[in-house]
């Protein structure tokens, strides 16, 4: 269900009306969206920081200076409590980051392109601490 509220849907049919605040959809829908996949797949040999930044500097943007993207990925960085391990490599599962750690960095990914619309979260909590859904909630806000 949440791929089709997501339109991430490739075969079949949807029907039916999808609105945000009563209005249609706008025909940028997808891109004004994050989408937090359940599985947690980064390029193994980046560092924690260099995977945020690469998502700023490709989905936010082109208008917004480079300076402030990487300013913005820092504030995800101390948001998700990734101080510690931001200059880590991710490494592969079994091997560098542990299962919370590395669903931290979907996440971190995900807000680093700064969805105006919605974030869409698959499973958020799969292989986190009990206290991390709830920190998330209540400061995502600043953030978004």
């Amino acid at each position: 269900m949440l791929n089709c509220l997501a339109q991430r849907v490739p075969t079949g049919t949807i029907t039916g009306e999808m609105l945000i605040d009563g209005r249609p959809l706008p025909k940028s829908f997808q891109r004004s969206t994050g989408y937090v996949e359940q599985l947690d797949v980064h390029e193994h040999t980046s560092t924690v920081r260099e995977a945020l930044q690469f998502s700023a500097l490709l989905r936010q943007p082109k208008e917004v200076p480079k300076e402030e993207k990487y300013q913005y990925v820092e504030k995800i960085i101390k948001l998700l409590e990734m101080e510690e391990i931001a200059e880590a490599m991710i490494g592969t599962s079994g091997s560098g980051l542990s299962v919370e750690q590395r669903k931290r960095v979907t996440i971190g990914v995900e807000l680093a392109s700064k969805p105006q619309l919605l974030l869409f979260l698959d499973e958020p909590t799969s292989g986190i601490s009990f206290a991390f859904p709830s920190n998330i909630r209540s400061r995502c806000p600043e953030c978004i």
